[in-house]
């Protein structure tokens, strides 16, 4: 089976819109407060499968049906005029909770409603950092684009030349965070994380390891002025000792 990850694209088209399944059997889509559509916490998986369908709505609700059709248990699931019980429901497999509320559920059809909106202002504010930011290449720079592909934008993250620039990433996040800007390293190579070395010892992944080493994600959420990005491209001429 084909799953896409795509937590961060909800919004972004290449060839088709992600989440059509055009080339996976699923793709999964995150809900958290900070993604471009938001319900709170939560997510959803998309498919084309009837099948996959089906299974998936009983995983999300552990693992149980109601649909008389797929009762087993035909002693316990039916009375003696054939009628299913209605009190009965059966454990195909295993599942879990992993239902919405019915809170988020409204919430996040009421953002969904404005994904267009959300995406059309990220691509704005992309667009005035691309601008913005150009003067300070090659030490700093943003990441490479994909032709073909309109992003949604969760994320603005930039490369860094940390030796060339004379700082470690660490002193840079400080002194941003000292003029009151937020940034996050997006994200420490899964290869690094301890559960997956316990199962696959040490990686050699050095394209992985060679972004990781220079990434740093800047501010971006929908309201964001003009003026809040200028804000962060002064202070990133100031740390960096560069003017515009």
């Amino acid at each position: 089976a084909i799953i896409e990850d795509a937590s961060h694209a909800l919004g972004t088209s290449y060839s088709d819109p992600v989440g059509k399944c055009a080339h996976s059997d699923m793709a999964v889509f995150s809900f958290h407060p900070v993604k471009t559509v938001a319900s709170g916490e939560g997510g959803a998986v998309m498919t084309n499968n009837p099948e996959l369908n089906e299974r998936l709505c009983r995983f999300r609700n552990h693992g149980m049906t109601r649909t008389a059709e797929d009762f087993a248990n035909t002693e316990m699931a039916f009375d003696t005029t054939g009628a299913a019980n209605p009190w009965y429901y059966e454990m195909a497999e295993p599942g879990y909770n992993y239902r919405l509320t019915d809170i988020q559920s409204a919430l996040g059809l009421s953002q969904l409603g404005k994904l267009g909106l959300f995406a059309k202002e990220r691509r704005r504010i992309v667009a005035h950092y691309d601008e913005r930011l150009a003067d300070l290449a090659p030490r700093l720079r943003p990441i490479s684009r994909t032709p073909g592909c309109t992003v949604a934008w969760h994320l603005y993250p930039v490369l860094f030349d940390f030796d060339e620039l004379g700082l470690s990433r660490a002193e840079v996040m400080t002194r941003l965070r000292d003029m009151g800007i937020g940034s996050q390293v997006h994200y420490i190579p899964v290869s690094s994380q301890p559960y997956y070395t316990k199962l696959y010892g040490a990686q050699s992944l050095p394209g992985a390891d060679a972004y990781y080493g220079r990434t740093l994600s800047l501010p971006l959420y929908p309201v964001m002025s003009g003026a809040d990005v200028e804000r962060v491209a002064v202070a990133l001429e100031s740390i960096m000792g560069t003017t515009a």
